[in-house]
């Protein structure tokens, strides 16, 4: 059971629901072919005697989330036809460094675990790689449209600079341990200098960081239990604490690292400041950009 929490980032248009959408629409679209191509409707569910038909179950898909489904793939092609028009061109080995970027940032580098949970999700890789090709031309789209002075940003710092200021952080790791006992004879063999990352590796039962051996990283306040966060914080670096008791069980602390809070200066965090501000503009852009893109295209929706 692990005391950390994973944070993950999100591009200017990774929307899940369109993720959804999309998927869904594509089974929709393949199922049904499959069905005319076949010359076939097969029973799905049959109640008191009643059968109902794999096409009504589709009909219902449709209903429900079929309109949601095809805007989404409209405004996919209207992102992507202006993207060409602008000369954007998002490359496989672009892609491929993306995804590698997010494997390695949040599956360890490992690959094999990364695609098993694209699988868990019906989600293939070639799906995933259209996704992150939207993603990418519309990155670069909002970054050719968004373009913000340096008084701008400047203003923008002066008036959200806690935002940027750096906050105290420590860094620990742990042994997690079921009863206060075990934790006792954690201590006892760290005393007669065993390996603290051999100890977690055998013992912790926190998967979320018993491979690195038990180290958490830096993390601020407010994120760990209350306990566990008191110990870390207000122990000495390199010392280990007394067995630590939360409703995950029972941990052995080192504090490896302590940043103390400070306040930064603009040219310290200005491409940071640029990110933010784009962060907070990109959906009110993307939105006014889709409005001007449908208003200059030629739709015909056929139902």
């Amino acid at each position: 059971m692990s005391t950390s929490e994973e944070q993950k980032g999100t591009g200017f248009f990774s929307k899940p629901q369109n993720i959804i959408l999309l998927v869904l629409a594509l089974v929709i679209l393949g199922a049904a072919a499959v069905i005319v191509s076949m010359q076939i409707d097969p029973t799905v569910a049959v109640v008191n005697g009643k059968r109902i038909k794999r096409s009504e179950l589709y009909a219902v898909m449709y209903t429900q989330v079929g309109k949601e489904a095809l805007e989404s793939l409209v405004d996919t092609q209207l992102i992507l036809q202006e993207g060409e028009k602008r000369g954007i061109k998002v490359g496989n080995k672009e892609i491929d460094e993306e995804i590698d970027s997010i494997i390695e940032e949040h599956y360890g580098g490992d690959r094999e675990q990364f695609e098993s949970i694209l699988e868990l999700q019906n989600f293939s890789l070639d799906e995933l790689r259209d996704r992150m090709r939207l993603d990418l031309t519309l990155e670069q789209i909002i970054e050719d449209d968004l373009k913000i002075g340096d008084k701008e940003a400047r203003e923008y710092f002066k008036e959200n600079r806690e935002l940027f200021n750096v906050q105290e952080e420590v860094k620990a790791r742990h042994i997690l341990v079921e009863t206060k006992k075990e934790a006792l004879d954690v201590i006892a063999r760290l005393e007669k200098g065993e390996d603290f990352a051999e100890l977690a590796g055998e013992l912790s039962m926190d998967p979320g960081s018993k491979e690195q051996g038990g180290d958490l990283g830096f993390f601020p306040r407010k994120v760990m239990a209350e306990e566990f966060e008191k110990v870390a914080f207000d122990q000495k670096k390199g010392e280990i604490s007394a067995p630590v008791k939360t409703s995950h069980g029972y941990h052995v602390i080192e504090t490896l690292d302590h940043k103390k809070a400070r306040k930064v200066t603009f040219d310290e965090v200005a491409d940071d400041v640029n990110e933010k501000i784009k962060a907070d503009r990109a959906p009110l852009l993307i939105q006014e950009l889709l409005e001007r893109l449908k208003s200059e295209a030629v739709i015909d929706i056929r139902d």
